[in-house]
């Protein structure tokens, strides 16, 4: 029996919303699912929306294939059980596709049959972590920023659940899931919603004798994802849903990034439609060129995807001059004076644009632009000079923002019509490109003569005319015949309306009803059930925060699970763990460096009184922060 070719692999993209507003723009921007915080218990705290919100987009959603994913992924108190496990099911009856969680408790819950997808929260790095997760039944895993391409690849190779990983934005700098450097320090935990991003401050770093090996640089800030290059080998890795980040991002930003990578995902699907596929439906039609530079960004970096070799070390991942956007790059001070500034080379820039600048000795400073006079010189808000040589970047573009700010793309449903003769008149049918078995028609009764002129330019223009519908004619054929009728045009609107409104409520009828109740769901898998994941004690770092989530610990086979750090402080804790190295930073890697290191070891990080504490565990390429 001859084998039958694998189907293409659906890839999704995965955008951000903070709000219903937001997550329409994703949409009509080329989103395939939209993520977006629950009304509480979201790991984005400030990013709460609405039931009666959530219950709009997805209805909204839905008529194009585009799936909504709701976070959910703080973990839980005892007290806030209940609560959690009622919005759930409000979440469900709502039409949610997903919910991605961090609390293992929400396992053992009594669910509605919800599908669960894991947090980034939930620090997941081999094979082991993801098929756990696969065995309890999540229907999707993010991976760790953290892994390269090789890693992911091997993860895929013994998983059939599908990987989503991040493809852009914000990046924290520790494995997530795993800071508890915030909450030590000001009592707001990065698990429950609330990090004050002690990884953004200024940091003076000292050696054990005391000697100052760099002053107020931004040690611990990383600079944004942008794996823009790397989209073909991520999805030959085995990746299948590629993330944005940014739930408190503005919509201009959502507009552009979504743009961007819609345009390059359409064009790897393009090269290799016996591989992949889209994972909703809609042609997209943007309206401007997206250019990710423009939008908030701290310097863009792959993030370590590449296993590095000493001939070929990874670059550093950190921004330490700033944590504010750095924008696109312009070029340098060529002259600036009382307020004036020319840059080496053109650059095309509007009143009100915004600058940022770093001077030759690593000063960073900003200012706006009043205007730009006819010779191309830049006017600015302050009588200020900016050094010779400094570079400027543009971290607010007035013109582009102001273009965002207007209608810059729509989505619409490829169909297929045909007018062709009947026999009491004429038909016009129209039939989805996406789904062919999904199609409308009717016939217009009326008598016909032979067209003394035809003009089939002229049907085939007025029958495109969709208007506001959600429809894009993609096709329109005429059936009419060697000796074509004359049709009056001012019939065939009518015509076309009434095919319209059929064909969307056959495509809606088809859509998956909004969800009622069910028995619920019971995930009571124990430690014969699923196989083990790497993590051998369930300490502090398991984020053990209720009764629910300690039965979970001990179903599979954890003896002394220890309560979250937020309820029991352990002292000496480590407080983060990363793979960025302050060592590597220094140019003193030893994998990449002989020289040995020229301060005295333990290093520190010190700012307004916190002393945390420096330790390298090279061979795992991790560094270990604790408080001193």
């Amino acid at each position: 029996m001859p084998q039958t070719a694998p189907r293409p692999r659906p890839i999704e993209l995965l955008a951000p919303a903070r709000d219903l507003s937001t997550a329409r723009v994703a949409i009509s921007h080329g989103a395939d699912a939209v993520y977006i915080g629950a009304p509480r218990f979201g790991a984005r705290a400030a990013a709460g929306v609405s039931l009666e919100d959530i219950r709009t987009l997805t209805e909204e959603a839905h008529r194009f294939g585009v799936r909504i994913y709701v976070t959910c992924n703080t973990i839980i108190y005892d007290e806030e059980l209940a609560e959690v496990e009622a919005m759930i099911w409000d979440l469900w009856r709502a039409g949610v596709d997903a919910l991605i969680i961090q609390d293992m408790g929400i396992t053992r819950m009594k669910l509605p049959p919800i599908p669960l997808h894991s947090s980034t929260q939930c620090d997941t790095l081999e094979p082991s972590d993801v098929q756990h997760l696969e065995a309890l039944g999540f229907e999707q895993v993010v991976l760790a920023r953290e892994l390269n391409v090789e890693q992911i690849r091997r993860i895929h190779a013994v998983t059939q659940v599908p990987l989503e990983v991040f493809i852009h934005g914000a990046l924290c700098v520790s494995y997530s899931g795993r800071c508890y450097l915030s909450h030590a320090l000001t009592g707001r935990s990065a698990n429950r919603g609330e990090c004050s991003q002690q990884c953004r401050l200024p940091y003076e770093l000292i050696d054990a004798s005391g000697q100052q090996i760099r002053q107020e640089e931004h040690l611990l800030s990383p600079r944004d994802l942008n794996r823009s290059a790397q989209l073909e080998a991520l999805l030959d890795a085995g990746a299948s849903s590629l993330k944005i980040e940014g739930r408190l991002k503005s919509e201009s930003y959502v507009k552009n990034i979504t743009a961007h990578y819609r345009q390059l995902l359409d064009q790897l699907i393009a090269r290799y439609p016996e591989r992949y596929c889209r994972a909703s439906y809609g042609e997209v039609q943007h309206r401007f060129t997206p250019d990710p530079s423009k939008s908030f960004n701290r310097g863009f970096t792959p993030y370590l995807f590449h296993l590095a070799t000493p001939s070929k070390p990874n670059a550093s991942v950190i921004n330490v001059h700033s944590p504010k956007s750095q924008g696109e790059y312009l070029g340098k001070a060529k002259r600036s004076k009382s307020g004036s500034l020319i840059l080496e080379g053109k650059q095309t820039m509007s009143n009100g644009d915004g600058l940022l600048f770093i001077t030759p000795a690593g000063q960073v400073g900003g200012i706006k632009v009043n205007r730009v006079d006819e010779r191309g010189q830049l006017l600015l808000a302050r009588r200020e000079s900016i050094p010779e040589g400094s570079e400027v970047y543009r971290n607010y573009d007035q013109a582009f923002e102001r273009l965002l700010a207007s209608p810059t793309a729509e989505r619409r449903l490829r169909v297929a019509l045909t007018l062709r003769l009947h026999e009491r008149g004429l038909e016009l049918s129209m039939r989805s490109l996406d789904k062919p078995e999904i199609e409308a028609s009717k016939v217009l009764e009326l008598s016909l003569e032979t067209a003394q002129r035809y003009q089939p330019e002229r049907l085939r223009t007025e029958l495109s005319k969709l208007g506001d519908t959600d429809l894009l004619a993609a096709e329109v054929q005429l059936e009419l015949g060697d000796t074509p009728p004359f049709i009056p045009v001012s019939l065939l609107a009518p015509l076309r309306r009434a095919v319209c409104e059929r064909f969307l409520e056959r495509w809606d009828s088809a859509l998956p009803p909004l969800s009622s109740e069910k028995t619920p769901l019971m995930r009571t898998k124990t430690q014969s059930d699923v196989p083990p994941r790497r993590m051998k004690q369930a300490d502090y770092r398991a984020n053990i925060a209720n009764q629910l989530a300690h039965a979970y610990y001990a179903a599979m086979g954890y003896t002394e699970a220890a309560d979250a750090f937020e309820l029991s402080p352990v002292a000496d804790a480590e407080l983060m763990c990363t793979k960025h190295c302050i060592k590597h930073e220094l140019g003193y890697c030893i994998r990449e460096t002989k020289e040995p290191l020229p301060y005295a070891e333990p290093l520190y990080l010190l700012h307004e009184g916190n002393r945390l504490r420096l330790e390298f565990d090279c061979a795992v390429c991790q560094m270990k922060i604790y408080q001193a």
